[in-house]
């Protein structure tokens, strides 16, 4: 092959659509069915500074607020550059955004300073945006249902990857891999993530030689209704821009609803009980821009129109993962990431609403940029390689201490508690580890014992071959 791809979301499928323009050997692999992602789940849309009263700069600086003093500059000012030019493309060539008297449709959420969030089928962005890229892919190979073992990787160079598919392992040799397979935030037993979201690529990364960063960095969504057969519903953001409000048990309302996902997550956390009511907003709206959360809510006897939804938050978000520069190079030649897999400090210690779709789009585009310069200097080669795969063993004891101990609200007593009863060495151990060592309050990461900042945690805790060190943010 000439790229493999592992992952099928958005940021795994545009990078696929920007290659077909240059061979067509490329194969995409699902750990389940193609369209079982966390982008095929988001409800949220793409946020993009295409408005008439919004600017660049604007979402730059919204961006790099919300990142709570730990995002690369430098990184954030192409992101929402490219960012621009990327969604102008998929509007000129026809992707289903939602338009408003013939313009495209333009919502805020929470930590925006003005409307830019762009939609499709209302909440449905992720499902239309991803069926939009499958449909265009019609001469690009698909593997479902197969799992990604460990990658082929000799003297710092990638060479392909092992996988399985039912009980049969073996291996594709490819000139470049591309791993696209989404974050961790699966781990945890409150999550609004799709089971396949483990981090196992993150893992197998990391055993070949590559770095993970900022794994402390986790964002809760603060609105999701349980459901009493144990599904997850989440609530978009977007209704809170449309005005939807939060109240307490008591009725009352106690957090401004567009603040960032971290400040309200905490609040609604110090509560009791928590409820979103959208009664105050016009029904035709939501039936309209919200019929498919609507449809669900309603089938659990509660009517979004009048109905207070009770809420409570969720893990949802991996702001960290493999360390990787924007076109998803990183220290393994031909390897690259993409989308929530890596980390790129585009985010910081705190993501601002509907910048990880626009970063799946940005990173696949520059990714398929850098291969396809590669593509005719690099040779296939068949190496013999005397693999060695350790399996990627998370219990679900461990995934409860997860829950338990290292949630919105953390403390360092409880962390090192937890640390001690973790025996495999996995993401779970190194979340931990990160989490106890930042002795200070950013972001998405609270410390009751140390609420505040401390200017000399502005670094990224790093692991890689077992060996955790700290690298200084430029300034």
């Amino acid at each position: 092959m000439d790229v493999v791809i592992v992952g099928s979301g958005i940021s795994g499928l545009f990078c696929a659509y920007k290659l077909s323009k240059f061979t067509k050997n490329i194969l995409v692999i699902s750990k389940g069915s193609i369209n079982l992602s966390n982008s095929y789940w988001a409800q949220g849309g793409i946020a993009v500074a295409i408005g008439s009263k919004d600017s660049l700069e604007f979402h730059y600086r919204d961006t790099i607020k919300a990142g709570d003093g730990l995002c690369d500059e430098e990184r954030v000012k192409k992101f929402v550059h490219v960012g621009k030019e990327v969604v102008l493309e998929l509007i000129n060539e026809g992707a289903p955004f939602d338009r408003d008297n013939d313009e495209i449709g333009l919502s805020i959420e929470g930590g925006h300073s003005v409307a830019r969030i762009i939609h499709s089928g209302g909440i449905q962005t992720g499902k239309n945006l991803t069926n939009y890229l499958i449909q265009s892919l019609k001469e690009v190979n698909f593997l479902e249902n197969t799992k990604l073992l460990g990658l082929i990787v000799k003297n710092n160079r990638v060479y392909g990857v092992i996988l399985q598919r039912d009980n049969e392992i073996f291996r594709i040799y490819s000139k470049f891999v591309v791993l696209a397979t989404g974050g961790a935030s699966g781990l945890y037993l409150r999550t609004t993530n799709p089971y396949t979201a483990t981090g196992d690529a993150m893992f197998i990364a990391y055993k070949s030689g590559l770095t993970l960063e900022n794994l402390e960095f986790i964002q809760f969504h603060p609105t999701v209704f349980f459901a009493p057969d144990n599904s997850r519903i989440l609530i978009s953001e977007a209704i809170r821009g449309d005005g939807a409000i939060l109240l307490n048990e008591k009725g009352e309302r106690f957090i401004d609803e567009k603040e960032t996902r971290d400040k309200v997550s905490r609040a609604i956390v110090l509560q009791n009980k928590v409820y979103l009511y959208a009664g105050n907003i016009d029904k035709g709206l939501i039936l309209e821009k919200y019929s498919y959360l609507y449809n669900l809510l309603k089938f659990y006897g509660y009517d979004l129109t009048k109905d207070k939804i009770p809420i409570k938050p969720s893990a949802h978000y991996f702001i960290g993962g493999i360390k990787s520069n924007l076109d998803g190079t990183t220290e393994i030649k031909n390897l690259y990431t993409i989308g929530e897999v890596s980390s790129t400090r585009i985010h910081g210690a705190n993501r601002l609403a509907s910048n990880s779709l626009l970063e799946c789009l940005v990173m696949a585009k520059l990714c398929a940029m850098d291969i396809s310069k590669k593509l005719k200097r690099v040779k296939l080669r068949e190496i013999y390689y005397n693999e060695n795969i350790e399996s990627y063993v998370v219990s679900h004891e461990e995934r409860e201490l997860l829950d338990r101990y290292c949630f919105i609200i953390r403390d360092g007593d409880n962390l090192k508690r937890a640390l001690k009863k973790i025996k495999n060495e996995n993401l779970i151990k190194y979340i931990f580890e990160f989490a106890l060592r930042r002795e200070e309050s950013r972001g998405v990461h609270y410390r009751i014992d140390f609420p505040n900042k401390d200017d000399k945690f502005l670094c990224y805790f790093q692991v890689k071959r077992g060996e955790i060190t700290l690298e200084k943010k430029k300034t």
